[in-house]
């Protein structure tokens, strides 16, 4: 008896780049440029925001948050603990 032959699955499409989209990029340049600019009105460098963030519980090293930062593709969770560590508040007023 001839084996059966097994129907060809089609290889599942390659998922595509985040990156890529050009509404992503735009929206991590952005988020870098807001850490920075969040840094910059406190004047902390890498360091300090990297030792804010570890008192917070948030474990990085200085190079790391380098890297992150410059990459730009962090979550709005790890943004919100930048603000947090450089002690900006960005709460509306409440009327």
């Amino acid at each position: 008896m001839p084996a059966a032959t097994k129907a060809q699955k089609s290889k599942p499409p390659k998922p595509k780049v985040r990156k890529d989209n050009p509404i992503n990029a735009e929206y991590e340049t952005q988020a870098k440029a807001l850490v920075k600019y969040a840094m910059s009105l406190r004047n902390a460098d890498y360091g300090a925001l990297a030792a804010n963030l570890n008192a917070l519980g948030v474990e990085i090293s200085e190079r790391g948050l380098e890297n992150k930062i410059s990459r730009g593709g962090f979550s709005g969770a790890f943004l919100l603990q930048c603000i947090e560590a450089l002690e900006l508040n960005l709460t509306p007023n409440k009327r």
